[in-house]
């Protein structure tokens, strides 16, 4: 390319754009090494399918490359979760099935090597409760609850991942909770009936 014409510091900013897009790239290689596994477990919490979860978690960091620069240092991990579920919800509109929470097994969790057989079948039976009952929220209450309860996310990053008020987020968890907690009481309720019976 002949610069010889071009306006003084042109080079300069040349090298500058060239550095800029080096920059991004290496900034969602970084994103995608520390928040890939996160997303994909998190779309799986909420119950989507499998193959509804990879093909959302892969088009997401599409997506992000194209807007890093939108997104604000720090909030990383609000934008992809946000990005992931309109990008998953979108996918399953388009005639993937949403499969029912309580069949998916945490994949990403790994069995505790020193567990016994009856840890590991208890570690699996309280597994699939949380999801059994994680499926009879109202997806609104399931994805805020999931979000802060499972994935330790603060209010302000749902509220940027799901673009709604702080308020609006504490109403949902508060409601996700309350509803969590009486299904609960519901089940441990039915399980000591159950346990009556059997004596």
């Amino acid at each position: 390319m002949d610069l010889r014409g071009a306006p003084r510091g042109e080079p300069d900013r040349t090298r500058a754009l060239v550095g800029d897009k080096l920059d991004r790239t290496e900034q969602l290689r970084t994103i995608v090494r520390e928040h890939f596994a996160d997303v994909w477990r998190f779309l799986r919490r909420i119950g989507f399918p499998r193959d509804v979860a990879d093909d959302a978690a892969q088009d997401l960091f599409f997506v992000a490359l194209r807007r890093m620069d939108a997104v604000t240092p720090g909030r990383e991990r609000a934008f992809l979760f946000g990005a992931a579920l309109r990008i998953a919800s979108r996918l399953k509109r388009k005639g993937a099935r949403e499969v029912p929470v309580e069949s998916v097994r945490d994949e990403s969790e790994p069995e505790t090597l020193a567990a016994t057989p009856e840890e590991r079948l208890d570690d699996e039976r309280a597994r699939q409760l949380l999801y059994g009952l994680l499926a009879e929220l109202d997806e609104r209450f399931r994805v805020v609850f999931v979000m802060y309860e499972l994935e330790s996310m603060t209010m302000q990053e749902i509220s940027d991942a799901l673009e709604i008020p702080p308020g609006t987020v504490a109403s949902r968890l508060r409601t996700a909770r309350e509803d969590f907690q009486a299904r609960l009481a519901r089940h441990r309720a039915r399980a000591r009936y159950e346990e009556g019976k059997g004596q």
